[in-house]
């Protein structure tokens, strides 16, 4: 009887790949490379995030925060004016007078300017 004769990964490769594919799966692994990712924290530091945001908008002091927008941090400073709590939705006024919307889970850092 004859042996099946199996060729493991091989099969599942492509036959034929063109250099554009190439190229554009080398810059998208490049790419995913240099992201920085998301940070992990513990209950602690997610309680003292949220008592300086209470803190701030209690007393309405300026905040400045520090989050993550798909691998590339950036600031964003303002007051505080709304905490949506299901959503856990923060409303922030910026100095211009415009409003953004952030949420609770992109923040990496908060810090209330006294």
């Amino acid at each position: 009887m004859g042996t099946i004769r199996d060729r493991g990964l091989v099969k599942w490769q492509a036959a034929l790949i063109m250099p554009e594919h190439k190229a554009l799966n080398k810059k998208l692994g490049e790419v995913d490379y240099f992201l920085n990712k998301r940070p992990v924290f513990d209950e602690y530091e997610v309680e003292e995030f949220e008592n300086n945001i209470h803190y701030a908008v209690e007393y309405h002091l300026p905040i400045s925060f520090r989050l993550h927008n798909e691998g590339n941090p950036h600031e964003l400073q303002g007051y505080c004016v709304y905490i949506h709590p299901v959503t856990k939705e923060l409303r922030i006024q910026k100095k211009d007078s415009s409003f953004e919307y952030i949420q609770f889970s992109d923040i990496i850092s908060v810090i209330v300017e006294d």
